[in-house]
């Protein structure tokens, strides 16, 4: 007779303990641009609910990767889910007749900060925010936008001023109630003030004639004439075309990805002891609340044999920052910072105060690897993931967040922080991978420490054009 409530409290306990288990999430780094785009493309074919997704930029009609993506988030509505796009209103270059088109196949489109007269200081506060989420229960988040570059398709040519390269950048796949806690901030953002329908012009007309707003007896807005009408559904078709090309190029030439995907998903994924998202909840800078908060949080809490490891494009510290690191670096933390030289970057006012500020960086403490780039050829790639790790307490952080004003005052922001001591040393090992390939340390002169020149490799008239913009960058380093 007692055996029973012995059984029965047995059971209970194993249930307790395999619950958690059974919830707990489970992460995958996506390291390099195969696995970023299998990721996505493998996703969005199995959604089946809806698909939610929030990019920082989003690139053009003459770009394979977007073109195929609109064609691919255009069957995925088709089938039936729903299909929730967030860009930054000033940073995509999707035509009017593609949004219209997308919107009447059912991609619902919307763009944060439009620009208002109203509200001029929206202008410098944008989405930079990187999350596709799948049913509310898979998320991808890191740094990589939407483009070629992001994905190794850029080959390398010069246009004008512009050099156009492939970046180096860094996603996590996370399966869980992570991705929850991602899709209610989306939604949160989505149904915001902050966040508003794209405009599509006189296209609006051709999408949903029923829902249009009636006009007043009084107006004197005259009816798009029939002929009006019929250019405009000539632009709709020619963009329903284009993207009818390029779902059959992708269908038969897929390139970096595989149609019938050879990886499982659900095997590469991992457990972590810990996890969780950061964002600017609302898209605001709250005190206490905001991102760059939490990193600097986790910061203060090294001890004195921590090392950590930082990767970011940019290197601007604020006053905050510079205290955070100087603090921990008096406490005998040791800080690597892994950043863009003058030859791989992309962002010449940025690399403008980072060039006039390198020395001060050194002498607080900071070691400082830039990444080299490619001799003669202003590089080849630009580096833009951003990541920390710390190594002794097995933390580390994949996200959005530069280390500059822009991310620590202006920007929404997303990131997640994990522990796991075999999952940190993953992304430890592919940052000093990276480092080993074509990082050059940088000694307390400011040179590299191997006697390359001082911008390891840069046109004399990259210097030039940098230097021209040292001041007005100055000026406004607290914008950049």
């Amino acid at each position: 007779m007692n055996r029973l409530p012995k059984r029965l409290l047995a059971h209970a306990v194993l249930l307790t303990l395999a619950i958690p288990l059974a919830r707990a999430d489970r992460v995958c780094l996506l390291n390099g641009p195969v696995d970023a785009a299998q990721s996505r493309y493998d996703l969005a074919i199995k959604a089946q609910r809806e698909l939610n997704i929030s990019y920082f930029y989003v690139g053009g009609v003459e770009d394979v990767i977007t073109m195929r993506g609109f064609a691919l988030l255009r069957e995925t509505a088709r089938r039936g889910v729903r299909v929730r796009l967030m860009i930054d209103a000033l940073f995509h270059r999707i035509p009017a007749p593609l949004r219209a088109h997308l919107i009447r196949e059912g991609v619902e489109i919307r763009v944060f900060h439009p620009f208002d007269p109203l509200k001029p200081f929206r202008f410098n506060r944008r989405l930079h925010d990187k999350l596709f989420i799948v049913d509310g229960n898979l998320l991808i988040t890191g740094g990589r936008n939407i483009d070629d570059s992001y994905f190794g398709l850029s080959r390398f040519r010069k246009e004008g001023d512009t050099v156009y390269r492939n970046r180096i950048d860094r996603d996590i796949l996370v399966e869980g109630e992570t991705a929850v806690e991602a899709n209610i901030h989306f939604m949160t953002l989505w149904n915001g003030s902050k966040v508003k329908p794209i405009r599509v012009g006189k296209y609006r007309c051709l999408i949903r004639p029923d829902d249009a707003p009636k006009r007043l007896t009084a107006s004197r807005r005259r009816p798009i004439p029939p002929v009006h009408r019929a250019i405009l559904r000539r632009d709709i078709d020619a963009a329903k075309a284009a993207l009818d090309r390029a779902w059959a190029e992708f269908q038969s030439q897929p390139r970096v990805v595989q149609l019938q995907s050879r990886t499982d998903w659900n095997q590469r994924l991992r457990p972590v002891d810990e996890i969780r998202f950061l964002a600017d909840h609302g898209g605001r800078k709250s005190r206490g609340q905001h991102t760059g908060y939490h990193i600097a949080a986790l910061v203060n809490k090294a001890g004195p044999d921590e090392t950590i490891w930082i990767e970011s494009p940019y290197l601007i510290l604020t006053k905050k920052a510079r205290t955070v690191l100087g603090d921990a670096l008096r406490r005998g933390v040791r800080v690597i910072v892994f950043t863009n030289s003058l030859n791989s970057t992309d962002n010449l006012l940025v690399q403008a105060v980072y060039q006039r500020k390198k020395e001060d960086y050194l002498a607080l403490g900071l070691e400082i690897i830039e990444l080299a780039g490619e001799p003669g050829r202003e590089g080849m790639e630009t580096l833009h993931a951003k990541s920390m790790v710390l190594e002794r307490a097995g933390i580390g952080m994949v996200g959005s967040f530069n280390i500059d004003p822009r991310s620590e005052r202006l920007n929404t922001e997303v990131a997640i922080e994990y522990h796991s001591k075999a999952m940190v040393g993953e992304l430890l090992r592919s940052i000093q991978e990276r480092i080993k390939k074509k990082g050059v340390r940088i000694g307390p002169d400011g040179l590299p420490v191997d006697g390359r020149p001082r911008y390891l490799g840069a046109s004399t008239k990259k210097i030039r054009r940098m230097k021209w913009r040292t001041l007005p960058a100055l000026m406004f380093k607290g914008w950049l």
